[in-house]
């Protein structure tokens, strides 16, 4: 049987849901920490009846899943679902599409774990003809290319962008952690000393 929280136990836990990670199937998705340091994740249903049912019922599928290669599987698909929708941005539109903001809070999983690449607001589209484009550097310093500095990008800043996403994915390295120093942050220093350490 899982283990049942208040609402109170959750508001606490989720420092009154200030953190929203997403939405999901049957509601909204917050960021919390239980008083013994274990990271969760709260879903507040959206409705009532059966929603409360199926998502009991996702709750207790949940709860009853323990092999050490359900985690493993999970990322690969996720790798390949987000390179999936990329490929499609960039090749398969009527007119290419370039992301220009691909970091893990972007990237939503339904409720068979299909990742879905989501936000679209500093997204640009570019003609066929066209290999570049002008403009400014946005957010997210971690998952910016080299290219964002001259301003002038193409469709290798979205796949240098999903590279780190990838090596976050395979590290098992949260998206973003405050107490990350800055060599830390930086993905290849962080795969030289996994590598070191076996």
């Amino acid at each position: 049987m899982p283990t049942r929280f208040s609402y109170d136990d959750l508001k606490v836990a989720t420092e009154n849901f200030i953190k929203k990670l997403g939405e999901g199937g049957f509601g909204s998705i917050f960021e919390g920490c239980l008083e013994d340091g274990t990271k969760i994740t709260v879903k507040c249903l959206d409705g009532i009846g059966q929603v409360k049912k199926s998502f009991l019922a996702e709750v207790e599928i949940i709860s009853n899943i323990h092999h050490v290669n359900l985690v493993q599987l999970i990322r690969k698909k996720i790798i390949q679902d987000g390179a999936k929708g990329l490929a499609y941005l960039h090749e398969e539109c009527r007119q290419n599409i370039l992301y220009l903001d691909i970091k893990p809070p972007n990237i939503l999983l339904d409720e068979k774990f299909n990742a879905k690449l989501s936000d679209f607001r500093l997204a640009k589209l570019i003609d066929r003809n066209q290999s570049q484009v002008m403009t400014m550097m946005r957010d997210t310093p971690d998952y910016l290319a080299p290219e964002w500095l001259s301003g002038v990008i193409t469709e290798k800043v979205d796949v240098y962008s999903f590279d780190i996403v990838i090596l976050k994915i395979l590290s098992g390295q949260r998206h973003f952690e405050a107490s990350e120093t800055e060599e830390e942050r930086i993905m290849l220093n962080l795969f030289r000393k996994k590598a070191k350490e076996g």
